[in-house]
């Protein structure tokens, strides 16, 4: 999906990405080494310093990481070749994150609003299980479902505000994940971040291991993973 997303926006080396809403730096790690410079953002302190001790095990060393709130940044205008907001595009206010985004893209440079679907939202048992025991858990407010939805509602409003050759990929890919791993991914998570669950992150991670291991045994759980991109251009 990255390299389809860099081909798409024309991204050189010399180029520079925003990343709003960055989280722990699931995009914004693996995007780095198509850019010169990185500018990652997230108004939760715990997710910006897991990004950066990553990016430090990694040695990345292009990433500038901000903690802030995505609506209140405004770089110069013209100083970003692409923008993107990963699964939380339905959570900012999104007028105000589209007027700033428009004035800090160059001309020509583009804004991807990408979403992906979750380990709690699928056809699997697990993965229904997983969701029926982690949902108490959830951050109040902030129901963790799919996001797909919320982005096609994101397509229109990038047409209706401006933005030119609007256009969309989607792709999947199945995956084999094991109990470390379902949980890791729910941690990245704004809505089951540690900062979230808390002092009770023991209980927990056992009630995960607890469920899913009723179900399989082995500790192998296949899903489909889905994920994909709007992408809208800067007249």
């Amino acid at each position: 999906m990255i390299e389809e997303l860099i081909k798409s926006a024309g991204i050189t080396p010399d180029d520079t990405l925003l990343d709003i809403a960055c989280g722990p730096g699931r995009l914004t790690l693996p995007m780095s080494g198509y850019f010169r410079k990185v500018f990652a953002i997230d108004w939760e302190k715990e997710m910006i310093e897991e990004g950066e001790r990553v990016s430090k095990n990694l040695k990345i060393e292009n990433i500038k990481w901000i903690i802030g709130k995505a609506e209140e940044q405004n770089f110069e205008p013209g100083t970003f070749k692409l923008i993107t907001i990963g699964d939380a595009f339905h959570r900012l206010d999104q007028l105000r994150i589209l007027e700033n985004s428009y004035k800090m893209l160059a001309s020509g440079g583009c804004i991807a609003l990408i979403w992906s679907s979750t380990v709690t939202n699928g056809e699997e048992a697990w993965q229904k299980e997983l969701k029926r025991i982690t949902s108490p858990w959830a951050k109040p407010n902030s129901p963790a479902a799919n996001t797909i939805n919320n982005v096609q509602f994101g397509e229109t409003t990038l047409k209706e505000f401006g933005f030119r050759d609007v256009s969309s990929k989607t792709f999947e890919e199945k995956l084999m994940l094991n109990i470390k791993e379902i949980t890791g991914y729910l941690y990245s998570m704004s809505v089951y971040s540690k900062n979230v669950i808390g002092d009770g992150y023991l209980e927990f991670e056992s009630a995960i291991k607890d469920c899913l291991l009723q179900i399989n045994p082995d500790n192998k759980f296949e899903c489909v993973f889905g994920c994909g991109y709007y992408l809208g251009r800067k007249g």
